[in-house]
């Protein structure tokens, strides 16, 4: 699968390409990796999306993790063919793919960053790859008896379609399950009080509750990392679930 830079411009104009935050990007990346703290994390975020990169002919491949990423690295000296993070945003989002920041064409060493698709979709969602911004504090509930439990298909503006399909087309052909479900489950006595959740039970993993947290921790890829995911307890049902297609 390829893609070039006029396959993916939008009617919201062109991207920005901006060959000072390269510049600044290479700086970033001659920090040794035990030297980036909370400030050079804050001066990458910043450069990343519209610093001007390259690509590859064979643009996906597969993580050690077995998600697929889209590559991108620092470009060599003389022409190219420009790319950007928010420049392939969309298309990345729209197929279920990662990203990789690599500081060379080479690819001979490590990435220098990787993006999860949860990473990507906060972007794209709130404008900041950390996730969701921080909530009010909210008062929890009283310790011991009983309380109201809200469960609802969650907002397009929450999950979008695009998160849906692909999170729905890894659970149909990674786990097999033949109609995978979400839903919105708001509970004042947890800790996130909003959580989502799939309709995968450990009863579907015969009380294997190892392989049941192992597939939770792979959904986890897809979403913004301030959200929470919940399998789905002993005895409930899916009514109001919504089907990830």
């Amino acid at each position: 699968m390829g893609i070039a830079a006029a396959d993916i411009w939008h009617d919201e104009g062109m991207p920005e390409f901006d060959l000072a935050k390269t510049v600044e990007l290479a700086e970033l990346f001659a920090v040794p990796h035990d030297r980036r703290d909370g400030a050079w994390i804050a001066r990458f975020y910043a450069a990343i999306p519209d610093a001007t990169l390259m690509s590859f002919p064979s643009q996906v491949d597969t993580g050690p993790d077995s998600f697929p990423y889209f590559q991108l690295a620092m470009p060599d000296p003389g022409p190219l063919t420009p790319f950007c993070l928010s420049h392939v945003l969309d298309y990345v989002l729209d197929h279920g793919f990662g990203m990789v920041i690599f500081g060379d064409s080479s690819r001979s060493k490590p990435p220098e960053w990787v993006f999860t698709y949860g990473d990507l979709l906060s972007y794209r969602m709130y404008g900041r790859f950390e996730g969701e911004p921080s909530e009010p504090a909210r008062s929890g509930a009283a310790a011991g008896g009983a309380h109201q439990i809200l469960k609802a298909a969650p907002s397009e503006a929450y999950l979008p379609a695009r998160a849906r399909r692909v999170l729905g087309s890894y659970m149909h052909k990674v786990f097999q399950h033949p109609s995978p479900k979400v839903a919105l489950i708001v509970d004042p006595k947890l800790n996130p009080a909003r959580n989502l959740m799939v309709n995968l039970s450990l009863e579907q993993y015969h009380g294997d509750k190892r392989k049941l947290d192992a597939a939770m921790r792979y959904l986890l890829w897809f979403l913004p990392r301030t959200y929470s995911l919940m399998p789905l307890p002993p005895g409930w049902d899916e009514s109001g679930f919504l089907a990830l297609e």
